[in-house]
């Protein structure tokens, strides 16, 4: 990681990111053409580009493309830069996991009146089920009051 004395300068964004190349392909071993490959800087031909990752490594490099800004943080693992106080990389973006949503059983073995003697429904006798549809699942509410067995 390179860690630059800038003057906010174009230059000065443009060496810190050369900068942290040269270092990333020193720590890793990786070759030019490798990182080339791996960002799909290709020459006319189609083929990687070498001339292409050594702009960058050049005493005074180009300002970097965003494209080649971003794959260099995707593609190439463990490669990040500081510049202006600032650490540049990338990190995955994940939701926050929640607890699992778990299906529950629900287990009724006994008997229950809802109507009295005559087959009428009365007030003590209930049975009501509720449904919500929150984002990613589903809520099911069961009420059951029952009237006593005479």
């Amino acid at each position: 990681m390179a860690d630059v004395d800038n003057d906010g300068s174009e230059s000065a964004f443009a060496r810190a990111f050369g900068d942290a190349l040269r270092e990333f392909l020193k720590q890793t071993g990786m070759s030019q053409v490798d990182v080339a490959k791996r960002l799909g800087l290709k020459d006319k031909s189609g083929h990687p580009s070498k001339s292409r990752v050594n702009q960058y490594l050049s005493d005074s490099p180009p300002l970097p493309r965003a494209n080649v800004l971003f794959l260099a943080c995707t593609e190439l693992r463990g490669f990040r830069f500081e510049y202006g106080g600032r650490q540049l990389n990338a990190a995955i973006a994940r939701k926050k996991a929640g607890a699992p949503p778990e299906q529950m059983t629900l287990r009724f073995n006994r008997q229950f009146n809802l109507t009295d003697k005559n087959g009428a429904i009365t007030e003590r006798g209930a049975f009501a089920v509720k449904v919500k549809r929150p984002s990613g699942g589903i809520e099911l509410s069961v009420l059951v009051r029952g009237n006593k067995a005479s």
